[in-house]
């Protein structure tokens, strides 16, 4: 059995802070599910990913901190002192669902819920068309990369395809096309167009009542993130949150957010909410035949092999849940071709793979708020940008994922990375940017 220990606890002195959840339990759970998942997924090395991924969760550690990576079982564990008490959290990887963060199982019992399950056996995914152009800079991405970490951009990955074809891509030294990268949010728009499958196959209808615990809302709202649930995406003025206790404190999602009170009439007003993917995300599992075998068939057979993407992993939590807001994992370039999706109205190779008034009406229309569809970002840059074409959607993740789509220049741009904390805090000033970035490539294409 190979395993590597180190020794973390000179990183705090030199980590900038700003913002930065103090709870260990987060800082830990956090960090390991990360080096897991990027590690055994992503194939980024251990190094990189302390430095130019969680340097500032590992940095607000208080006391040493001791981290122990298996390569053998495929598992992290992160480990420090808190009140006298040794404080661990471990992530482990299962083959065709990558890593789950531990609450009550052991590993072998989080193996053993699982151990029946058939799963595909990942492969290359099928090439996409490709027509570079030297020409076509991509500078402009990276032009904000710093070495301080809490102030860089830290883009790790370009890609653009103009009319079906890949004419533009750069990487680091870390990255390349094959790279499978973490979503973030941008699997919610995953989510959104899953969703659209089973009402395809008449296994969900928008109108369709859902229940949890005491909320009851529809389909649609749940789209539209409007499901009525009192909840907190980022800290309040009092240092409340939602999203880090869900993903942090519990192995089971759906069961968190259940458990929330009620805020308002669902479809009512809109709010942003993870835990709001999370329930739809329990109803697609429901309707697609009520466990993880079903609904990795209905994902990996019905959307992502129709578009060639054969190595996809979509993680789920220790309950069982598909965590279908932040956690899935697919190639640069396959990302390239659920953008492609949209500006083929659905269509892929002849075939169609998500129906085109799923994609218009559904998710490409305003849902409750104008700048939001159905788990998918509408042109809400229009004020900043007016050069910036008013069909223009995005998917968007956490620390800067980004998945761009303009029908009317068929033009789709994908970017991956993490920004920095002071960055990420300035959230609004980085989504200008990289629209501006994506305007450059628009100008060169035109010239």
């Amino acid at each position: 059995m190979k395993q590597t220990n180190f020794l973390l606890g000179s990183i705090a002195s030199v980590i900038l802070l700003s913002g930065c959840n103090s709870d260990p339990n987060v800082l830990l759970g956090y960090s390991a599910n990360q080096l897991c998942s990027r590690h055994f997924i992503s194939e980024e090395p251990i190094e990189f990913i302390k430095q130019r991924v969680i340097p500032e969760a590992l940095g607000a550690v208080q006391g040493e901190l001791q981290l122990d990576i298996d390569s053998t079982a495929k598992q992290v564990s992160l480990s420090t002192q808190i009140d006298g008490s040794t404080l661990t959290r471990t992530s482990v990887f299962r083959e065709g669902l990558g890593c789950t963060l531990l609450h009550d199982l052991s590993p072998a019992q989080l193996h053993a819920q699982t151990a029946d399950l058939d799963f595909p056996a990942p492969s290359p995914s099928t090439p996409i068309n490709r027509a570079l152009r030297p020409d076509l800079s991509l500078d402009a991405f990276f032009a904000t990369n710093h070495k301080d970490y809490s102030w860089s951009d830290n883009t790790f990955a370009v890609a653009v395809m103009h009319k079906g074809q890949l004419v533009a891509q750069q990487y680091d030294e870390f990255h390349n096309g094959g790279s499978r990268m973490l979503s973030w949010s941008m699997a919610k728009t995953l989510t959104g167009l899953i969703t659209g499958l089973l009402v395809d196959q008449g296994k969900l209808t928008l109108e369709q009542s859902q229940r949890f615990g005491e909320h009851v809302m529809t389909v649609k709202n749940l789209m539209n993130m409007s499901s009525g649930v009192k909840w907190a995406e980022t800290p309040d003025i009092h240092g409340y949150e939602d999203l880090a206790p869900m993903w942090y404190h519990t192995g089971d999602s759906v069961n968190y957010v259940t458990q929330l009170p009620k805020a308002y009439q669902p479809g009512s007003q809109f709010e942003y909410a993870t835990g709001t993917t999370q329930l739809l995300s329990r109803a697609l599992m429901d309707a697609s035949g009520g466990d993880i075998q079903s609904l990795n068939n209905l994902y990996q057979k019905h959307f992502f092999a129709p578009l060639g993407i054969n190595n996809a992993i979509a993680e789920f939590d220790e309950a069982g849940n598909l965590r279908g807001g932040a956690r899935m994992f697919l190639s640069v370039h396959d990302w390239l071709k659920v953008g492609q999706l949209f500006i083929n109205n659905g269509r892929w190779q002849g075939e169609q793979v998500v129906s085109e008034a799923w994609l218009k009406e559904v998710m490409m229309s305003n849902g409750v708020d104008k700048h939001y569809g159905g788990q998918l970002w509408l042109n809400d840059m229009s004020f900043w940008l007016p050069k910036l074409p008013k069909d223009t959607v995005s998917l968007r993740g956490h620390r800067g994922q980004y998945v761009v789509i303009i029908p009317s220049k068929q033009l789709v741009v994908v970017r991956f990375g993490a920004y920095g904390a002071v960055v990420n805090q300035h959230i609004g000033l980085a989504n200008k940017r990289l629209f501006k970035s994506v305007l450059n490539v628009i100008e060169q294409l035109e010239k």
